[in-house]
């Protein structure tokens, strides 16, 4: 079943370049994420409460950072007119839930 989606008039005085995340109050940690005429969803993994029904934050921070540099270097290429065929960038984090931040510096914020 698809996510519960929000009346799209709650986001069209938002101002271009604007990205809204906002629950879909459909299990604990789904989100649905608005960027312009796209439309996406980000969830936690089953074994940290969520649904898996998208990338996780973490997640979604890696592709970001793929997809920058996947970009980044075909303008290069295309720029220096150097025969790049494709481009795939690979990432993977790791990440303890618990520790998450445990023994951050500063403790204030």
């Amino acid at each position: 079943m698809p996510p519960e989606r929000f009346d799209i008039r709650d986001v069209d005085d938002i101002a271009p370049g604007t990205v809204v995340v906002r629950e879909t109050r459909r299990g604990r940690f789904q989100q649905e994420i608005i960027s312009g005429s796209h439309r996406l969803t980000a969830d936690e993994p089953v074994k940290a409460g969520g649904l898996d029904s998208g990338p996780g934050p973490y997640d979604l921070l890696l592709a970001a950072l793929g997809a920058c540099t996947a970009m980044t270097l075909r303008l290069y290429a295309d720029r220096k007119q150097l025969p790049l065929t494709r481009v795939q960038v690979r990432l993977r984090h790791n990440r303890i839930y618990a520790a998450d931040c445990a023994e951050c510096e500063p403790r204030k914020g």
